[in-house]
């Protein structure tokens, strides 16, 4: 037997509530609640068709599949190897940056390998995907186009062609029959989602799932998406840059916040081996306010330049603008140097930029940052063939960071000759041979011994 609930679900972000109300207390927005009907079936419970049991730890067999490569190894990286059996990948990014370029040209690399693999989409004519396969020089291979949007009709052709790899393109577009909504509606979007998964798990193939981002920067749909999936992959960049960064946010076989990078040509998209001659800009001279950090993405040092502009305010209150960092950062570091290096930005505007649009969120690039600021207020440029690595304390210590060694190493390939560390860095390292003996390590202890106290604004 069987009983009907009323409940309202937020189609933002899928919070529920037992009466309809105006504002979400979860997102925050107006009218967004929807009236859902659950079905709930009551019964006994019926213990002779239970017949899952636990198990020892020790009793499961290790049946580990060989991770399946995509022929992109930027891609890989990302995905912690490659594509791992039964695994559920949401891919998310703005509209227009990437997605279905990458996921097409990972089809036709699976398709050259013999992979049986099939393209969903619901958002494109097949005319359309044939054009982007010219553009990428794939329109010669065989690869299988399926345009539904009904779920049921999905399901079955998966089942019947029985693929490796199914792509989604995307989720939002799916809608099933016995669900009440349109196509992206939160109900649909979770429901299919759901389906979905549970047939690549039950089938044994891998799917891909592209996701729309909102305006607000989240991907459409439930938050809950993102805890069901096994691998969430963010694309990131924007239309005045030619680069794409492709970042893992979650990823139960590999690293989280891996990244691969690419650069959009009219081929596609196209891997780039060496991450940090991007971000240079390869002048002989380093400009005033201009200084050059390395940065630990994932599993990589990279190297980039950041840019600091510090001028008179013609305004009451100063300006503090940033890009490619965290506002908080910027007021803590100005802090730290008014401090301890009585060096007073009361009626100056600081404006700080990482070159390229990266977005760093690593801590060893403090040290970076503050000599920036530093060279533009005394309007002089740093040392020449510089980088600097290290975390500033509060009481501005210098303090060291993960994976030193791998970011001089990367600084030496590179051509700097003049590496500031901190101390600790050094000092703790049994093996005093562990850096390159091609650069000038300079140990820090504290901020003052780069940037004089004496120094007053």
């Amino acid at each position: 037997m069987s009983k009907t609930k009323i409940v309202y679900v937020c189609n933002n972000c899928g919070h529920e509530s037992l009466k309809w109300i105006g504002k979400c207390p979860a997102c925050g927005l107006w009218n967004s609640f929807e009236e859902k009907k659950l079905d709930l079936k009551v019964g006994i419970f019926d213990k002779q068709n239970y017949d899952s049991l636990p198990v020892f730890i020790t009793d499961i067999s290790e049946n580990l599949s060989e991770l399946m490569k995509t022929g992109i190894n930027e891609l890989d990286r990302v995905l912690g190897g490659g594509i791992s059996d039964t695994a559920v990948t949401l891919v998310a990014g703005d509209p227009g940056i990437g997605k279905s370029t990458l996921l097409l040209q990972m089809a036709g690399k699976l398709v050259h390998k013999q992979v049986s693999v099939i393209y969903i989409t619901g958002e494109e004519s097949p005319s359309q995907i044939k054009g982007r396969a010219q553009r990428l020089k794939l329109s010669h291979c065989r690869i299988p186009i399926l345009v539904e949007t009904n779920l049921e009709n999905i399901i079955y052709q998966i089942e019947k062609i029985q693929s490796k790899v199914v792509i989604i393109d995307s989720i939002q577009s799916i809608y099933s029959s016995d669900i009440t909504g349109a196509p992206g509606n939160i109900s649909q979007v979770r429901e299919c989602s759901f389906h979905l998964m549970r047939l690549a798990k039950v089938k044994r193939f891998a799917l891909f799932l592209i996701g729309h981002i909102t305006k607000e920067g989240s991907i459409a749909g439930p938050k809950l998406l993102e805890h069901m999936v096994d691998v969430v992959i963010y694309f990131e960049g924007d239309s005045f840059h030619q680069y794409r960064i492709l970042r893992s946010l979650k990823n139960r076989y590999g690293r989280t916040n891996e990244i691969g990078l690419f650069i959009m040509e009219m081929e596609g998209l196209k891997e780039i081996d060496n991450p940090s001659r991007l971000f240079l800009s390869g002048k002989d001279k380093i400009p005033i306010g201009t200084s050059v950090i390395c940065s630990f993405e994932g599993s990589r040092p990279i190297l980039v330049e950041v840019q600091a502009l510090v001028s008179r305010s013609n305004y009451g209150v100063p300006q503090r603008t940033v890009s490619g960092i965290d506002q908080p950062r910027l007021a803590l570091l100005l802090a730290i140097l008014e401090k301890h290096c009585h060096i007073h930005f009361g009626l100056n505007d600081v404006f700080i930029k990482v070159v390229g649009g990266l977005k760093l969120n690593d801590p060893g690039i403090d040290l970076g940052i503050a000599m920036a600021i530093y060279s533009s207020y005394i309007n002089k440029p740093l040392a020449q063939n510089s980088v600097y690595i290290g975390e500033i304390g509060l009481n501005g210590d210098v303090r060291p960071v993960s994976q030193t060694d791998r970011r001089v190493n990367e600084a030496v390939k590179l051509g700097f000759t003049k590496i500031f560390l901190p101390i600790s860095s050094i000092t703790n390292t049994k093996n005093g041979n562990r850096y390159s003996i091609k650069a000038k390590l300079n140990p820090l202890d504290h901020i003052t011994e780069l940037i004089p106290s004496k120094n007053k604004g």
